[in-house]
């Protein structure tokens, strides 16, 4: 039984800051979310201590733990002239910036909660998850006031608005009805009389902000995020998995609205009393200059800016840099080792965890393509696997009503036991008891228990690792077998003209289960190439698994969070008629992928085109 390979001085690298990983692990295990704290409390902490130290890096620019809880405090102030208190939701509608901050963390010091909108919506998905939460008020960029103004329209004229302008020469998308918003910074002139104070001092259980879900595959849903959750995110990724100290600066290119970003990023910042680099977005040319700019020593990733990255022509500053590490999750197999092995940014450390999920593990050691394992202590590994019924879409139960435990390296279901007394176990849920129960699956291992459905799809080896392998729903059945698309994904990614591939499962007349189609996005300045990608699909995957269909992308539509949206593209099928995407389909034959038209659509409808 081989131990998987982790990378050379992974046992050095950990050791250099053992003081820091142990109490980020002692603070993970002993927060009692009855505890008074919240990311308010931190910044006054470190402001006191350090009050000089640079808090934040944005664009050649720093603002110092003492300059920042001013700022908090002021902006405090002005809220609660405005009537905002303790227990109120305010939406934030902006992008990445110093204000965004600012604002977060005010609200933190009155004990309001922060609803954290993800700036890519808009119509009615943006009404949707600004009206779900309940706000008392609305927060935003210029550029984003016109589409909130248009995504509520007059019913919510009432609800104050205010504006900050955070983008150099912002003008589109300016306010339909000016009137309605007010300016940030002029609130704060119109209350400068009004008394700074120093935050309340709120209990970790209570509300601390509602982060989103991504929306893949249907309207967003608000994860709460109590105090207790922001303080240990820091505590186990900046402390335990960086192993952060104050020297270090931390790169978030990450939208702040998304765990990655806010949890994983900021909060870690916080804990540590290190500095935040932040970025406006993430931007492939700009990446590694911001990165040597600001001195950085790790950063948060999501698995497809990687691969951006990779894909991107050499940079004069690519390895240019003081990187000891990064953290974040979703590096694809294909892309890990040819990105360490080109950049050298040091020790990766995959994770996992959803938003507002109750199991978290991450990859201390650096093992690639692992999510890292449960501590090997059976009372804090809430963990647990579930044999998996693709078709039934749900854990296999034996006969006495229980759930069957997965074999070493056999995929199921990952589950979490649901421990309300311990803060790394409670599931906390979403706004709405339905889509809160709706993930709680009961008697898993003995009756009356209750686990947290995470909906993936996972292996652990013999060693306790574990390994991503699919988000359910994301596998379909074809010709009898299953179908894993981050499988499929994987090695269509290694073909050298492709960006970016998402594949799903497609409904064809007169055929059981779904056929795999791949929505396919080509490196700049490559062409698709329909036999040698034939030939490298069939060579790569069984019979069953390579795509009945292609789409080439003249645009890749993702989330913000850079996953990639697949309900419009399953919807739209490999119908001519609904887009101006070139559309092919496998053609055994020829040993080629042929295009599909009016009449090959109608052909295939008909059965007289076998797949």
């Amino acid at each position: 039984m081989k131990l998987p390979k982790a990378p050379k001085g992974v046992l050095r690298g950990v050791a250099k800051n053992l003081s820091n990983r142990v109490r980020g692990a002692l603070g993970v295990l002993l927060l009692d979310a009855e505890e008074v704290m919240s990311p308010a409390l931190m910044l006054e902490d470190w402001a006191d201590k350090t009050p000089e130290k640079s808090f934040i890096f944005f664009e050649a620019t720093t603002t110092s733990y003492a300059a920042m809880r001013d700022r908090v405090r002021r902006r405090a102030a002005s809220f609660r002239e405005e009537g905002i208190r303790w227990g109120d939701v305010v939406a934030i509608v902006m992008h990445n910036h110093p204000e965004y901050v600012v604002n977060v963390l005010a609200l933190s010091a009155l004990g309001a909660t922060s609803s954290l909108v993800n700036t890519s919506l808009s119509g009615k998905s943006l009404r949707h998850a600004i009206e779900q939460t309940k706000p008392v008020a609305i927060l935003a960029g210029a550029e984003h006031t016109g589409l909130v103004d248009e995504a509520l329209g007059d019913e919510g004229a009432s609800l104050p608005r205010l504006f900050e302008e955070i983008r150099p020469g912002a003008t589109e998308a300016q306010p339909v009805h000016p009137g309605r918003w007010r300016r940030l910074s002029d609130l704060d002139r119109a209350h400068a009389g009004a008394a700074t104070k120093a935050p309340v001092r709120p209990l970790g259980a209570e509300l601390f902000a509602y982060i989103f879900t991504s929306g893949t595959t249907g309207l967003p849903k608000a994860g709460k995020i109590l105090n207790a959750r922001a303080v240990t995110g820091g505590l186990g990724f900046g402390l335990f998995t960086l192993g952060l100290g104050e020297d270090d600066v931390v790169y978030v290119c990450l939208p702040l609205f998304h765990a990655s970003g806010l949890l994983v990023g900021m909060t870690s910042v916080l804990t540590a009393g290190s500095t935040m680099a932040l970025a406006r977005k993430f931007s492939v040319s700009r990446f590694w200059d911001d990165i040597a700019d600001s001195g950085s020593t790790s950063f948060v990733y999501i698995g497809e800016i990687c691969r951006y990255l990779l894909s991107a022509p050499p940079h004069p500053r690519e390895r240019a840099h003081r990187l000891r590490c990064m953290v974040g999750n979703g590096m694809r197999p294909d892309v890990w080792p040819s990105f360490v092995e080109r950049f050298q940014p040091g020790m990766v450390h995959e994770f996992y965890g959803a938003t507002e999920g109750n199991i978290n593990m991450t990859n201390l050691f650096g093992i690639e393509g692992s999510v890292g394992r449960m501590p090997p202590i059976p009372t804090l590994d809430n963990a647990f696997l579930a044999r998996f019924d693709r078709d039934k879409e749900m854990p296999v139960r034996d006969a006495r009503g229980r759930c069957i435990p997965c074999k070493a390296d056999e995929p199921g279901e990952l589950l979490g036991r649901i421990d309300p007394k311990r803060v790394t176990a409670r599931f906390d849920g979403y706004l709405g008891d339905e889509a809160t129960n709706a993930k709680i699956l009961h008697d898993v291992v003995k009756k009356g228990d209750a686990y947290f459905r995470s909906g993936d799809l996972m292996r652990r080896d013999a060693w306790g690792f574990y390994y991503f392998v699919d988000r359910i729903g994301d596998t379909f059945r074809w010709k009898g077998e299953n179908v894993a698309t981050n499988e499929v994904q994987d090695a269509l990614g290694r073909f050298p003209a492709i960006e970016s591939s998402n594949v799903y499962g497609v409904a064809v007349p007169g055929t059981d289960g779904r056929a795999g189609m791949a929505a396919i996005a080509l490196k700049a300045g490559e062409h698709f190439s329909p036999e040698p990608f034939y030939e490298h699909a069939v060579r790569s995957l069984p019979p069953f698994a390579v795509p009945a269909f292609v789409r080439l992308l003249s645009e890749t539509e993702m989330t913000a969070t850079f996953k990639l949206k697949k309900t419009d593209l399953q919807r739209e099928g490999y119908d001519p008629n609904a887009t101006r995407d070139m559309l092919f389909y496998r053609c055994d034959q020829r040993r080629s992928y042929e295009p599909i038209d009016a009449d090959v659509y109608a052909r295939i409808g008909r059965g007289q085109i076998k797949l």
